[in-house]
This record gives C-alpha cells, structure tokens and sequence, in this order.
C-alpha cells in the first residue's frame, strides 16, 4: 500500500514539474541563452534632429570602435543637416577610428538624409534609405540675417558701434552690409560648399567632381533617384541594414545590440545632456551664472571685452 501511494506522489509531482517545465525553460533560456547562442555585437547611434555639436557623438563613437567586441556599427541618421562644424567633425573622426579600429560602419534613414546628415553618413561604408526618403542638399549656406539699418534709420534712431576691422560687424542686423562683407560671406559659402564636393566624390566612388551639378548644387532626391545617381548603395530598411552588417561583419547567429546608455530627464534637466566636453550649459550652470551676473552688477566687477 505505501509502494502505491508513493507511486502516485511520484506522478503527481512529475505532472507538476511538466506543468511548470515550458515556463522555466523559457525563463533560463531568457536569461543564459545568449551564453549558449552564437551571439556578435554590433552598435547602435542615432544621429536626429539638427547638428550643432559633435563632441557626444564622437565619444560614442569612440567607445563603440575601441570595444573589440563590437564587430560593426549601425549609424541611423534623420536629420536635415546643421552647423557644417559639427558634420565635419562627426565624418572626420568617422574616419579616423575607421583606420585605427577597422570595422563596418553602415548609415541607414528613414525620412531625411540631407546636408550635414548626409555629409556623415558619406563617411561610412554603405547607405540605405527607403525609396521616398529624402537624401541629398549638398551644398552650403550663411545662416539668413534680419537687417534693420533701414528701418532705424526711418524712424531717425540712431545706431553707433565701436568696431575694429571693416568686417567686424558683417553680421550686425542694425548696420548696412557693405559689398566687401557681402563678397566675404559668399566666399566663405563657396569654400564650404568645394570641401562638401570633395569629401563626397572621396567617399562616393559613382559621384565625380566634373559632374556635381548632377548630384550636388544643393539638389534633393528620393531614395530611388539616390540610388541612380550613386549617393546611396541599396534601397531598403531595418531588415536590409542587418542583413548587410551580418555581410559586411561576417556575422552569423543573433545580433546583440550595443547603445549608449541612456540619462534620466530629471539628471538632464540639473546638469545637461552629456556632451563630454564640459561646456553644456545646464539647468544648474544658467542658475550659477544668473547669480554671478548679479553679484558682478551690484558690486561694480569690471569684465574685459568679449568678441
């Protein structure tokens, strides 16, 4: 009798562990599997919205080719460009780690690719975009000024600038722009716009000087016309980039994604998003010059001149 009871205890907990047996598997499997599974890392940085600085992007950059882990880098970018500084020097150290640390670094969009976005992403060894996407706007500008000599002068307000240098005050909205600072601007335009034409027949091998007013002048295209021309290398999406990077990289088995970690509002909102320079102006810095400003007005500290 205690054998047939002991024979069914057996059952019944063997039931229960069948029961139970999916969920734990799944769990272990969640939580050891990527040390069973042949797994490669690859990054992940996201460049969106207008560039005006570069120094978090390089630093994450960095991290990603430094770590011999991390076999390629996937870079997706939507942005409609920004200051040309900043692109340069996005693409400039693009280059450099390529060189120091060489590994795939392929740029995916989905929306916009245009001027300092796509000035990056010429930097990198492939490019895709979906068809509609809009890819292309090399070219360069001066940011638009707002002049207001006329209309001082209409309503007899008299305006007087101590300056040094005949181009000091090209971009003072309250005085008249000479033909000289004019001729200076659009130079300036002009030499950006031939280092923009440079970097990308360097990196594009379709896309050739003696041809720019095909591919650049400031031109927009879709995806499809993109890829016609020779300023991206496939039409396609997410799927297609990882399909790419497992080519480029060599790469078989599951992708483990590696991404900047991620810092909370709040910590943003004392200190500043990290840029790694130590020149981001937080909530806690604007509240700290605030009260130097005042302490300097209310007892008489002289400051020098800043240009």
């Amino acid at each position: 009798m205690a054998k047939t009871a002991d024979f069914f205890k057996n059952v019944f907990l063997f039931l229960i562990v069948l029961q139970f047996a999916p969920m734990l598997y799944e769990n272990i499997k969640k939580q050891y599997g990527r040390y069973f599974e042949p797994h490669t890392q690859v990054g992940y940085l996201a460049i969106k919205g207008i560039i005006l600085r570069s120094s978090s992007y390089i630093h994450h950059l960095k991290k990603l080719f430094e770590n011999k882990e991390v076999k390629a880098i996937l870079l997706f970018i939507e942005s409609p460009g920004g200051a040309a500084g900043a692109a340069e020097s996005i693409a400039h150290e693009i280059k450099l780690l390529k060189k120091e640390h060489p590994k795939p670094i392929i740029t995916i969009t989905e929306n916009i690719l245009a001027s300092g976005g796509y000035y990056i992403a010429a930097a990198t060894d492939c490019i895709i975009a979906p068809p509609s996407g809009i890819v292309g706007s090399i070219g360069a500008t001066i940011p638009g000024q707002f002049k207001l000599h006329d209309f001082i002068e209409q309503y007899k307000i008299h305006y007087n600038v101590i300056k040094a240098g005949d181009y000091k005050s090209t971009t003072d909205p309250f005085a008249a722009t000479t033909p000289e600072q004019n001729s200076l601007l659009a130079s300036i335009a002009e030499s950006s716009y031939e280092n923009f034409l440079e970097h990308v027949s360097s990196h594009r091998p379709k896309l050739e000087l003696e041809q720019a007013a095909l591919w650049a002048n400031g031109k927009i295209f879709t995806g499809r016309q993109a890829l016609s021309l020779g300023l991206i290398d496939l039409i396609g999406s997410q799927s297609d980039a990882i399909q790419k990077i497992k080519e480029m990289a060599i790469i078989e088995g599951t992708i483990e994604w590696i991404k900047p970690e991620k810092v909370s509002n709040f910590w943003t909102l004392l200190f500043g998003s990290p840029d790694y320079t130590g020149d981001n102006e937080s909530f806690m810095t604007k509240m700290v010059n605030s009260l130097c400003l005042t302490l300097e007005e209310r007892y008489g500290f002289v400051q020098g001149i800043r240009s």
